[in-house]
């Protein structure tokens, strides 16, 4: 404990102690688990999927029953990546490091080779066959599941943003399918942020996949419980916060547990010994945390070479919640040029190139990134509209994901 200096993490490997909530998802997947189930777990981005994972595979409850492989495969582009992130996490796994293990894998790593023995002159001679060291040390996957197989403790593993395995130019989900239907020992959880993917892999009957899984979607952690997180980590560190000026963060940032996150390690290592921080200090720090960011943002429009992508992008992040962006009004106010221009501004801005917008219903749409929307209100002077209706924009945002 003395060696932290601030409490709130922003990454995904977070002490147990700095860790907000989700006691009932901790649960809910440690019981699933230990009868059986694997899982797939879905929640948008930046809603804390990974760092809640790698807080249950650290629960001894897990540690002390099973083996657990963790894979983050959001950067792969085929099969071989893939079979490389697999192969990196299963060589770091606890059972690769004890020396029954590193024997058991070393006979993995050995192949069938040909040698062909020289004479004292240097010519060919005779051939010898034999086991050794393979030259290509890329397990295939049969062997990685095989091993698994065969381990004394069961195993977890994990595939963190499954998802992106429909973009391989292999039919990847089938051939993994094929290997995890075989696993008795091996549970596993298929983790994604792009839910209507993991919907389609595990939900439609023609998927690999079809129904292989439990299905877990994650929600924001509830105000109440991010608000006395909050409140007992600044206290416990001999400061103080207004539960108004959690409350901003929390509606400004419509629950998003790392953009929070990173808000209140800034307003902590702010506010100073046995001080308070509030609602001006939480303002105060959205201002310095746009100022470290100006040069990223200014990168990210510069990049935006079509003045009329510019104009729609500005809409949406004055708008905040921007509908009815082909309608004369909204064109008018902001510059738009017509109903046409406006459709190819939303397709490249959504793009694999931008994605900085996101759809948050019918013809509706907002910034995927909460703080390049309040750079861009500051710019316009409107950064203090932005406070001013945090809630109300909130509330909105949930009516509109979570309709009753």
């Amino acid at each position: 404990m003395s060696t932290i200096v601030n409490p709130f993490f922003s990454g995904i490997n977070i002490p147990n102690e700095f860790f907000c909530d989700r006691k009932k998802e901790t649960e809910q997947v440690i019981k699933w688990l230990n009868n059986g189930f694997n899982i797939v777990l879905k929640s948008p981005r930046r809603l804390g999927k990974s760092s809640l994972i790698q807080h249950i595979l650290k629960q001894d409850e897990i540690t002390n029953h099973y083996n657990t492989i963790y894979i983050d495969i959001y950067g792969t582009k085929d099969l071989f990546e893939f079979m490389n992130e697999f192969q990196k996490a299963f060589l770091d796994a606890s059972f690769a490091k004890t020396a029954r293990g590193k024997k058991k894998l070393g006979e993995l790593f050995q192949g069938l080779y040909l040698q062909m023995n020289l004479t004292s002159d240097g010519r060919p001679g005779a051939f010898r066959l034999g086991l050794g060291p393979v030259t290509n040390t890329s397990l295939p996957l049969q062997d990685m599941f095989r091993f698994l197989g065969k381990t004394e403790k069961p195993n977890i593993v994990v595939f963190d943003e499954f998802q992106v395995i429909n973009e391989y130019p292999e039919k990847a989900a089938a051939i993994i399918r094929s290997h995890v239907q075989q696993m008795n020992n091996t549970r596993f959880i298929f983790a994604g942020s792009a839910r209507h993917l993991l919907t389609q892999m595990f939900e439609y009957h023609n998927e690999p996949f079809y129904r292989s899984a439990t299905p877990l979607d994650l929600d924001i952690i509830p105000q109440e419980a991010y608000s006395d997180f909050c409140q007992d980590m600044f206290s416990k560190y001999g400061k103080s916060i207004d539960l108004e000026a959690i409350h901003l963060v929390y509606d400004l940032l419509s629950g998003n547990t790392y953009d929070m996150q990173e808000v209140m390690k800034h307003l902590f290592y702010r506010t100073p010994q046995k001080e308070r921080a509030t609602i001006v200090s939480v303002k105060e720090t959205i201002n310095a945390i746009l100022d470290n960011r100006e040069t990223e943002f200014r990168e990210v429009m510069s990049r935006i070479n079509k003045q009329k992508d510019r104009r729609t992008l500005h809409c949406i992040a004055l708008e905040g919640i921007a509908t009815g962006l082909t309608s004369s009004h909204i064109m008018k106010q902001y510059g738009l040029d017509n109903a046409s221009s406006v459709q190819n501004a939303l397709r490249s801005l959504s793009s694999d190139g931008f994605r900085l917008i996101q759809p948050l219903g019918k013809a509706t749409y907002s910034l995927e990134n909460r703080f390049l929307e309040l750079w861009l209100a500051r710019n316009n002077g409107l950064l203090e509209n932005k406070f001013d209706h945090a809630e109300e924009r909130f509330q909105r945002e949930r009516n509109l994901t979570h309709p009753a």
